[in-house]
């Protein structure tokens, strides 16, 4: 099952999309009839700037953006609301989650849903780290961080390692973590690169990890956000998939 799959077999709206971090691999696209638009942090011409090295991506599939919005409190920059919104690999990116749920639930529909593609790290180069917890969310919302910082980035440097997805899938164990350099060289690293934005993975989940963090999330009223529905990671895959709704009123 690919990712536009779930999302219809949820019975995930999809009239007014706004889908972030499409990147060159969208899932909805207006040649297939979507009605969508798309939001970054930068425009295409910088995306295809900043990976014109990058034998990974393809330049001629990365798609028009429509908000080109570097600001972390992006919602105040679009004037629609939309009846789904997608992000693939995206929230494992960003400093303070809390804001951002904020941010996406704002800029919802009525009966607007929001879909998730979310890296498992058992099967990611994250594998040697622990799962996110939500007092550490907490945190990092109240310090307002509008970028990676510091601790963040440490922990995503040093703990980094290549794994190899089919043998993981195989049962097959990685090896003993061998960091690439030592904490103190990371520890340096990161605080270079927290003086502006880095791109890193901030936070790290299982689908049982991120169920339970929007469970305290939503029951401390830090998002109005609940989980619909949530599908563990597929065979041969190293991500996991969850829509996203706004609470019931009582």
């Amino acid at each position: 099952m690919k990712r536009r799959d779930y999302i219809a077999a949820a019975g995930a709206p999809t009239g007014n999309i706004l889908e972030l971090g499409a990147f060159d691999n969208p899932i909805f696209r207006p040649e297939l009839g979507d009605n969508v638009r798309y939001l970054d942090w930068f425009s295409r011409d910088e995306l295809i700037e900043m990976h014109k090295d990058n034998t990974r991506r393809d330049p001629n599939k990365i798609v028009n953006i429509d908000y080109v919005v570097k600001d972390h409190l992006f919602a105040r920059h679009i004037d629609k609301r939309f009846d789904l919104i997608s992000a693939s690999h995206v929230i494992e990116h960003v400093a303070d989650i809390i804001s951002w749920l904020n941010q996406l639930e704002s800029l919802l529909s009525d009966k607007g849903q929001i879909f998730l593609a979310i890296p498992d790290r058992r099967y990611t180069f994250d594998y040697y780290r622990q799962v996110s917890q939500s007092v550490s969310m907490v945190q990092a919302h109240e310090d307002r961080l509008e970028r990676p910082n510091k601790w963040q980035l440490a922990e995503h440097f040093y703990y980094h390692q290549k794994v190899d997805l089919d043998k993981l899938w195989a049962g097959e164990k990685p090896p003993k973590f061998q960091p690439r350099f030592t904490l103190a060289t990371a520890l340096r690293m990161a605080d270079k690169k927290a003086q502006s934005y880095t791109d890193a993975h901030c936070w790290v989940f299982t689908p049982p990890s991120f169920r339970q963090v929007m469970i305290d999330l939503y029951q401390s009223d830090y998002t109005g956000l609940v989980i619909k529905h949530l599908e563990g990671t597929k065979k041969g895959l190293n991500e996991f998939w969850a829509i996203l709704e706004k609470r019931k009123p009582l």
